[in-house]
């Protein structure tokens, strides 16, 4: 099917069928906002939700970066999936039977790519995880994990595999499937080998991962996109990752998310670890709101992504001086994004796994539930760090505190510890709020608050009026067809606007949002999106005298535009004492004024 496109009447047949409301709590967490849907917006940060759904109309709008559109919008770009891919998936899940035609040679040569890359992926993956449950070979694996304590539902659920110490294993597997090792290779699954004896030398190759336990990375549509191994036995690296790859970048993926996704939006929390085994752990004990980052940090892209199921964070770290220093680093970056984590710090030597696996559920969950606020933990390890009884360390700690704390969102909780750090450093709150104010006005490089940015450009309200009522009642077009009114627009958008309206109206004698976004500019869709989600708040027996109102507006002010550039034209006329014409344009201008009369009354 990749390599195919779709007809329109099918097409539209999915868009109706397919509910974007569904579709979006997938990934958003949305909260009913009048005949609207509110959430924060999964395409760039913001701390006060923009984001917008709207079941009725079927559509998405986000006020702050303007993204929006239909049901295939919103799974393109979240997915980074191709709009037939967008298509197929829908298709599926609300069961259309597609009816396809041939997609042109770009098309094909794309999809066919992509594809071909995901399609590697899955057989490297079937391979690792045959071996470990039914290849002789896969008996060092098996016993590694029996000693680990994995049961397994989790080796079958998480398609857990094992990577021989074999060099040629997978390229001999992918040989037989008639694989590109090439693309196999842009995957990091396997490696040229440098030396070869002469230039006509067939190319050798040899695998990435050996003598490991494999760990399948998935993408939230549950593809596979990458892998991870765990070396069995002594050595290093202990864990490598697959390389970075067109469907494959580590800060934006969380191991365990596609599976964890439902249970964080249902507890609204979501716990972090740092290792596979610990995340494979806490979902065997029931733990499963977690996740797990892939050996890097944690960047900005976790964390949009993470906002899309909850606010509420909890990170586990290791107590040892690397591990408290990694979990202080993310501090800025969460409070940047609006949040404030928790943190549980485990005892000396443990980790999530070996806690959990000693008995100590009912402790750990204990610990979740009083794991106190990140900040705390920074601000207490200040006074460690520094000497709070000389007057150098109280000015270090209080450089360092009001640097984070300023970048709280909230005031009240900002003022909590404004409050909290005065009385441990034995100054008044006065004191640190001229600090953090002066800090505040001295910060640059950040970027302007959504709240903050320049309005849209100021438009005639009656033309605004006018187009408003046409999107929330399209039924009223024939009648503003009839008047020719548009024509006499003064805003230029908005005129192309209500046209574009118009035709498609006329063309189908309806009007389906969705669709009408498909045929638009970018310009006019994103003005189209936003009219939208502002109701009119008018009684449908007021509709038509409204309408009446805009059209009469629109026309005294056609007439007052004429009318000014009329007098303009005789007062030059009159100043070059040129008489020939004169007589003519006050006879216009006469009756323009009649006409101005009239509206008025």
């Amino acid at each position: 099917m990749a390599n195919r496109v779709f007809q329109e009447d099918i097409v539209s047949e999915v868009r109706h069928r397919a509910s974007i409301l569904e579709v979006v709590s997938e990934y958003v967490n949305l909260k009913k906002a009048g005949k609207n849907y509110k959430g924060l917006c999964p395409f760039h940060s913001e701390k006060t939700p923009s984001f917008m759904v709207n079941e009725e109309k079927q559509i998405f709008h986000c006020f702050g970066c303007g993204e929006g559109g239909d049901v295939f919008t919103f799974l393109m770009k979240i997915g980074q999936l191709t709009f037939p891919q967008a298509l197929e998936a829908l298709a599926r899940r609300y069961g259309v039977k597609l009816t396809r035609r041939e997609a042109s040679k770009t098309q094909k040569e794309e999809m066919a790519r992509r594809e071909l890359l995901f399609q590697i992926n899955q057989m490297a993956s079937e391979y690792y995880h045959r071996l470990l449950t039914q290849k002789k070979e896969g008996e060092k694996g098996r016993k590694y994990l029996a000693q680990r304590g994995i049961s397994e539902e989790i080796i079958q659920h998480y398609r857990l595999g094992y990577a021989s110490e074999r060099w040629e294993g997978l390229v001999e597997y992918l040989l037989e499937k008639k694989m590109p090792l090439e693309r196999a290779w842009q995957l990091g699954l396997i490696f040229p080998k440098k030396k070869q004896e002469n230039a006509n030398q067939k190319k050798g190759w040899y695998d990435a991962f050996r003598n490991r336990i494999i760990f399948p990375i998935f993408d939230l549509h549950e593809r596979v996109v990458g892998f991870g191994g765990r070396l069995i036995g002594e050595g290093l690296p202990k864990y490598i990752n697959s390389s970075e790859s067109e469907i494959y970048h580590k800060g934006e993926i969380l191991y365990g998310l596609p599976e964890a996704k439902r249970y964080i939006s249902e507890k609204d929390c979501v716990i972090i670890v740092e290792g596979y085994f610990d995340l494979l752990t806490l979902h065997q004990f029931g733990l499963k709101n977690s996740v797990a980052t892939l050996g890097t940090a944690l960047t900005p892209n976790h964390l949009y992504l993470l906002k899309r199921y909850t606010k509420n964070i909890i990170l586990l770290f290791d107590p040892d001086q690397a591990g408290t220093q990694a979990a202080l680093r993310t501090l800025p970056l969460f409070l940047e994004e609006g949040l404030v984590p928790k943190v549980v710090g485990l005892p000396h030597g443990e980790d999530p796994d070996t806690f959990i696996r000693k008995g100590k559920v009912s402790t750990f969950e204990k610990m979740l539930v009083e794991a106190p606020p990140l900040i705390e933990f920074f601000l207490h390890r200040l006074f460690k760090v520094y000497d709070p009884t000389s007057i150098d360390g109280k000015v270090k700690i209080a450089e360092e505190g009001l640097k984070l704390i300023q970048k709280i969102p909230e005031k009240i909780r900002r003022d909590f510890y404004l409050k909290l750090l005065a009385e441990r450093l034995e100054v008044s709150e006065s004191t640190l709020h001229e600090i953090i104010s002066s800090l505040s006005k001295n910060r640059t490089g950040t970027s302007t608050p959504i709240s903050q940015l320049p309005p849209m450009e100021q438009v005639p309200r009656a033309e605004e009026m006018l187009i408003r009522l046409l999107i929330h009642h399209p039924e009223l077009i024939p009648m503003v067809s009839k008047e020719g009114i548009l024509h006499e627009f003064e805003n230029p958008l908005l005129k192309r606007l209500g046209l574009a309206l118009e035709d498609i109206y006329r063309e189908n004698e309806r009007m389906d949002l969705p669709e009408v976004l498909g045929r638009m500019e970018k310009d006019l869709s994103e003005r189209l999106r936003k009219y939208v989600f502002e109701e009119v708040g008018i009684e449908r027996n007021q509709l038509e005298k409204v309408l009446k109102d805009c059209v009469q507006k629109i026309h005294q002010r056609k007439l007052k535009r004429e009318g000014k550039a009329l007098l303009k034209r005789i007062q030059e006329m009159e100043k070059k004492q040129e008489a020939e014409g004169l007589e003519a344009l006050l006879f216009r201008r006469q009756e323009m004024a009649k006409r101005e009369r009239s509206l008025q009354k």
